[in-house]
């Protein structure tokens, strides 16, 4: 697996994130952990595909996140939207410390994901708004130009899936994701070795780019980053796509109307894509 950072840039900074992004329980946690484990979990996390959710992986990828925010030179007041967001909170987290009273919203149609981030994001000095809507319907909830960055926290392969599932008949809204998953990866297989990936998916993930970039600002960023868990791949999930997720959508929308790529130093582009609405 290509890394997703450099341990040796990362672990001497790590103390210091942790500190400045975890929670004080989450802390205490944290300082439990000896130090040459810390280094271990990072190095695992790091250098092979996540196979367990540690307290070393909030902190790095809260801290990566709040990179983002510094190299965009986003102001204070932030409106952020992030697509499938699931569950996972790192990014109103991060959000929460870096720019606090900002707005938060995030277009999840799962209903028990929904539930799940709601409580975990609880006390957390943002305005929320969850739209419990498919993020191509988004102009009946937002005005156009009100959003100034889009994040995609891992969730192109989550995109990805749910057109495949759409088009198949399967359930993504009502049902538990994980029990639905060993379904959308035998979608994939069968995708991949039919070869029609690119045929079934690509232009609805184009079209709603296109509706995205109606409701960011100009010059308003959309940010998609992506790693691998071990229990996708121990399920059958196509390690050649899972791992290469980010450079087949940046050939996707390669000279798609309205954005451009742009590169922001120590972002790994097989990770990371940036474009800016222009």
């Amino acid at each position: 697996m290509i890394p997703l950072d450099d341990v040796d840039k990362c672990y001497p900074l790590i103390n210091e994130r942790a500190q400045r992004f975890l929670s004080e329980q989450e802390l205490k946690q944290y300082l439990s952990l000896p130090q040459n484990e810390v280094e271990h979990q990072l190095k695992l996390l790091l250098e092979s595909p996540i196979a367990q959710f540690t307290i070393v992986n909030e902190v790095y990828f809260r801290a990566r996140w709040a990179e983002v925010f510094e190299a965009l030179q986003l102001g204070d007041e932030l409106t952020l939207l992030e697509v499938a967001s699931g569950d996972a909170d790192m990014v109103p987290q991060v959000m929460a410390r870096t720019h606090p009273d900002s707005t938060y919203i995030t277009a999840n149609m799962n209903k028990s994901l929904t539930t799940s981030l709601l409580q975990k994001t609880r006390g957390l000095p943002l305005h929320m708004k969850i739209i419990e809507d498919d993020a191509a319907y988004l102009e009946q909830h937002l005005p156009s130009g009100s959003v100034d960055l889009i994040v995609f926290q891992h969730a192109v392969n989550d995109i990805i899936q749910a057109i495949l599932c759409g088009q198949a008949g399967i359930d993504t809204i009502h049902t538990d994701w994980m029990e639905t998953l060993p379904a959308m990866i035998k979608l994939l297989q069968q995708e991949v070795a039919s070869g029609t990936l690119e045929v079934h998916a690509m232009q609805p993930f184009i079209t709603l780019i296109h509706t995205l970039l109606i409701f960011l600002r100009t010059d308003g960023i959309i940010a998609m980053n992506h790693y691998m868990f071990q229990l996708d791949l121990d399920w059958g999930y196509p390690v050649d796509l899972f791992e290469n997720i980010i450079p087949l959508t940046r050939r996707w929308l390669n000279g798609i109307e309205g954005c451009e790529e742009i590169f922001i130093p120590g972002f790994d582009r097989q990770w990371w894509i940036f474009l800016q609405k222009r």
